[in-house]
């Protein structure tokens, strides 16, 4: 791997190497941005469970679109420190806890959804809601959980491209 590739996946993946998923039942939680909207229509949203606590420090596998609009990507795995501060400052909603194969599976998932790159009408909402719709179809996710987060989060439906 070039040095400009390793960098890159140190910069999106920092604490993959050294805490790595495993084979226990884990938690999997929405985090959405803020203790309340402050932005409805612009509200960062992913996807996190805990891989390891090492001194009280959480590192944390995480699920999200990156980026703003006109220019989003997806990168998968990342693991990343999970501050305090994201713990006091930011709303969490428990999906429930999950089997290593059901994290596959949902990560799977996030990578089939289908994201316009360069959109400038849809963002992260989008896309989680694209992905925790699957995740009903494929029964990982409770269908009134997911309707609920919808309208609280709140999670956007799909807008044609302009």
């Amino acid at each position: 791997m070039s040095s400009i590739a390793e960098a890159r996946r140190k910069a999106l993946n920092p604490f993959g190497d050294q805490y790595p998923d495993d084979n226990t039942e884990k938690e999997i939680v929405l985090q959405a941005d803020g203790l309340t909207a402050a932005n409805p229509n612009d509200r960062h949203v992913l996807l996190r469970w805990t891989n390891a606590v090492v001194d009280g420090q959480r590192y944390t596998q995480i699920l999200h679109l990156t980026g703003g609009p006109g220019n989003y990507a997806f990168h998968t795995p990342q693991v990343k420190m999970h501050s305090s501060k994201s713990l006091e400052e930011n709303t969490f909603h428990s999906l429930g806890k999950f089997t290593r194969a059901q994290r596959d599976e949902i990560i799977d998932l996030a990578k089939a959804v289908k994201f316009e790159r360069t959109s400038r009408v849809n963002n992260c909402q989008t896309w989680m809601h694209d992905l925790l719709a699957a995740m009903v179809v494929k029964k990982l996710l409770d269908k009134a959980k997911f309707d609920e987060w919808v309208k609280s989060v709140p999670l956007k439906v799909r807008v044609a491209e302009a």
